[in-house]
């Protein structure tokens, strides 16, 4: 039983992957080299894991996929959500999927005494990359130097 369940994981681990990095894959080349951030690929994928909901989903799916009575089901149902997952390499799709993930619009921050507003594009280890609408500009700072304030 213990060996089923150690193979299950890692089986699912692996299939887990595969869909997770295809969607990763879509957000790269769509949102993030749209919006020139520039961001290595690893700590982009790394940073925004929920290994805490993907850890047990790659249980479930492992199991499901091999050692339940209904696998061939399973199955299908992994390959549909595989041909899915494909669809985030699709430009519009894959940007709307950038925006639903990590786009927070009308923000307000402050720079020394400097105050604006701006859409966070994206919030990395050390940069943060925003698109000021008032002057039509991408601008990157240092998450150090940035405060955020209030939304609109």
């Amino acid at each position: 039983m213990i060996a089923r369940l150690i193979n299950a994981f890692l089986i699912g681990v692996g299939f887990v992957s595969i869909i997770d990095f295809l969607l990763f894959i879509g957000l790269k080349i769509n949102y993030f080299d749209a919006y020139k951030i520039k961001e290595y690929f690893n700590t982009i994928f790394i940073d925004n894991q929920n290994f805490y909901l993907l850890l047990p989903f790659s249980l479930i799916v492992g199991y499901l996929l091999f050692y339940s009575q209904f696998s061939k089901l399973f199955m299908r149902a992994y390959l549909v959500v595989l041909c899915l997952s494909f669809l985030s390499i699709y430009e519009p799709i894959g940007k709307e999927l950038g925006h639903q993930i990590f786009l927070e619009e009308n923000l307000r921050f402050k720079v020394g005494e400097t105050t604006f507003s701006a859409d966070l594009l994206y919030k990395g280890r050390s940069k943060t990359y925003l698109y000021r609408k008032d002057i039509d500009k991408f601008v990157v700072l240092s998450n150090e130097e940035l405060e955020y304030l209030t939304t609109f």
